[in-house]
């Protein structure tokens, strides 16, 4: 839907998921290296969207924004080698209304990062709308995201999906099916290697 809401004023070139780290320590979250090649399944039918590791293989926590450094030095890296000019590049993060919700949190987001991300000058944030969700309210009680308003992009979510890691393991864990849900490269990668450990036999059907 981002690349669809941009595609007529941008040449989309591509675009990164980066699953976090270890250090992030959320007690739900399996190891960074099955995650990462989670995602790596899941995309390799993409011809646009990649899997990084930036975040995963580090042994402390990546705030998010040296992560879009991190994707926008690489591309800056690989135009300036073949001698193309990138002097227009933008670097976006995508992200759903309740990350952005999560700007008002106290304490939970440095104020210079939180800048830097919805700075149309620097970064932008793409935010996908959620139904119920007021994201004009989220941006009037921050200074910060007020005074960033021009780079918030809000895009229609035409087509809902309610689909999430936590949900599919609450699937996994009640004995459920997750076909469709994900896809199948992925449901065998779990089933193969035991990652939801004496859950349920099989669910992969």
């Amino acid at each position: 839907m981002a690349n669809d809401y941009y595609k007529n004023n941008y040449e989309v070139i591509g675009g990164y998921l980066s699953p976090v780290g270890d250090a992030y320590n959320k007690k739900t979250l399996i190891e960074a290296f099955h995650r990462l090649k989670m995602v790596d399944l899941a995309l390799e039918d993409s011809d646009w969207i990649m899997a990084d590791p930036f975040e995963s293989s580090k042994n402390e926590f990546t705030p998010t924004r040296q992560a879009l450094d991190h994707f926008k030095q690489c591309t800056i890296d690989h135009f300036k080698s073949k001698n193309i000019d990138c002097s227009d590049l933008a670097v976006k993060l995508v992200c759903g209304a309740d990350l952005l919700g999560s700007f008002n949190i106290p304490k939970l987001w440095a104020d210079s990062d939180m800048d830097l991300l919805s700075s149309k000058d620097h970064y932008g944030i793409a935010v996908l709308e959620r139904t119920g969700t007021d994201l004009e309210g989220i941006i009037a009680v921050n200074p910060i995201l007020t005074k960033n308003r021009e780079g918030l992009d809000f895009i229609p979510v035409d087509i809902s999906n309610d689909v999430s890691s936590t949900r599919i393991r609450e699937k996994i864990r009640n004995g459920g099916s997750i076909k469709y849900l994900i896809p199948d490269k992925v449901i065998d990668y779990i089933y193969k290697n035991n990652i939801y450990k004496n859950e349920i036999p099989d669910f992969r059907k």
